[in-house]
């Protein structure tokens, strides 16, 4: 992993006596600012003094500081980055290497409407210019929490917060698990985690960052892959329900204290849903019908079948599914914990195997012999797969009729993981983050890496 230093108050005197400095952080992370600063044809640095220079292994290597009391504009043309002042070109990187700009004595770099800490390095594409931030983890964790937890939230969520945020972050630099193809190791958005800066820096999340320096969470003396979310509206996931891999650390459990779990509801017409049937190549035509055909344990939808004039289509999972299959007609499912209501409501046909035969009725025409002897009509069907038991139906109710469908759901995000909502009730309840991190981390080791 490449270090990269930021430079102190002395930096002016060792220029000019042509020595190259900077401090080393061991753990480094490049975030791609593709919120607001990705392939522009101009990035504006309000700074009135800089230093401007290349990244090396180890470290910023500055070469001068330039000054304007108007600031300085980044432009690329030609494969290279270019320094302008009162619109004449005051510095001209070189071809191919890690152009980087840094507020003069260490201090924070004004990019457009934002500030950051640590370096800037500018990406050319063409004519368009790219902005990366180039700075320690843990300084990238200031500007990450507050944006990922409100700094309301009690001391020991937040710390829970800043622990999983570090292992998150950690892990996705290390394994490269994320924007592959891009010069950075994560962007500033939820495709990662949202980062807004050091201008977005609050007291008490910084805290949380100081206070647990350094730690991160090991599975078998592993990074794992801590993901969290808003809140569950009753129990987590387990991750092969949404991510199709079964992690040992990220096994669905039940909420201790989660207090205010988030409520919602969604309104769609039949239109809508052909609609959205349409996109997602369903070829099934005007959808008339809808059911949870497949739902977990903790009853979220893992299955969810539309019944259109020419047959039935699945959507399966998470947000390229179950949750996605909603996106564009009023936008993604905040979870997939929700019951349908509106219209008629009937109960389609399941097909049940023996090793004999097979027949094809609504479930709970079927009956089956249980474990005391006795033959009961059956209402709830359940399989193994070798990892977990699943509920894979309660008698499959189709909604139909009228103009289309209520969504009355439950909880805010994919379910993996730490619920923050969750995390913030076990807070005011006294657990501390250890605890908490325990609670929504099965097996997990906290320590420093």
């Amino acid at each position: 992993m490449k270090k990269y230093g930021f430079v102190a108050a002395f930096i002016l005197a060792a220029i000019f006596m042509g020595v190259t400095a900077y401090a080393n952080y061991t753990h480094v992370v490049r975030v791609g600012l593709t919120r607001s600063y990705f392939n522009r044809d101009s990035i504006s640095i309000g700074n009135a003094s800089i230093f401007v220079g290349y990244g090396v292994e180890e470290g910023f290597m500055p070469i001068t500081e330039l000054h304007s009391a108007g600031g300085f504009t980044a432009r690329a043309g030609g494969g290279r980055v270019q320094i302008f002042s009162g619109g004449q070109a005051v510095y001209t990187f070189t071809a191919g290497a890690a152009a980087q700009v840094m507020a003069s004595y260490g201090d924070i770099t004004f990019i457009g409407s934002d500030q950051y800490r640590g370096v800037i390095e500018f990406i050319p594409s063409g004519n368009l210019v790219s902005a990366v931030n180039v700075l320690s983890i843990e300084e990238y964790l200031l500007g990450v929490l507050p944006a990922e937890m409100s700094p309301s939230f009690h001391p020991e969520a937040l710390k829970a917060q800043a622990v999983a945020s570090r292992t998150y972050t950690f892990r996705r630099v290390r394994h490269a698990e994320s924007h592959r193809d891009h010069p950075f190791d994560l962007c500033d958005t939820t495709c990662c985690q949202s980062y807004r800066g050091a201008a977005n820096e609050h007291e008490l999340t910084s805290d949380a960052v100081w206070a647990t320096f350094g730690l991160m969470l090991f599975y078998d003396d592993e990074l794992i892959i801590a993901q969290y979310f808003s809140s569950s509206g009753g129990a987590t996931e387990n991750s092969e329900d949404v991510f199709f891999e079964a992690r040992p650390y990220a096994r669905s459990v039940n909420e201790i204290a989660e207090h205010n779990p988030r409520i919602w509801d969604m309104t769609v017409t039949w239109a809508q849903l052909t609609q959205a049937a349409n996109a997602a190549g369903a070829g099934i035509g005007a959808v008339h019908g809808i059911s949870k055909s497949r739902i977990n344990a903790g009853g979220r939808v893992l299955e969810l079948t539309l019944h259109g004039a020419n047959g039935t289509w699945a959507a399966h999972r998470d947000t390229t599914g179950v949750r996605g299959l909603f996106t564009n007609i009023g936008g993604t499912l905040p979870s997939r914990f929700f019951t349908i209501t509106g219209g008629m409501h009937s109960t389609p046909n399941v097909s049940v195997t023996s090793g004999w035969y097979s027949t094809n009725a609504p479930l709970n025409s079927h009956q089956a012999i249980g474990g005391n002897g006795a033959v009961a009509t059956v209402h709830f069907g359940y399989v193994f797969d070798g990892v977990t038991t699943r509920r894979i139906n309660s008698t499959p109710t189709m909604v139909t009729g009228g103009t289309g469908i209520t969504l009355n759901g439950r909880g805010w995000g994919h379910g993996v993981g730490m619920s923050q909502m969750g995390a913030q009730g076990m807070a005011q309840e006294g657990f501390n983050f250890m605890d908490i991190l325990r609670h929504y981390y099965t097996g997990v080791e906290i320590r420093w890496y």
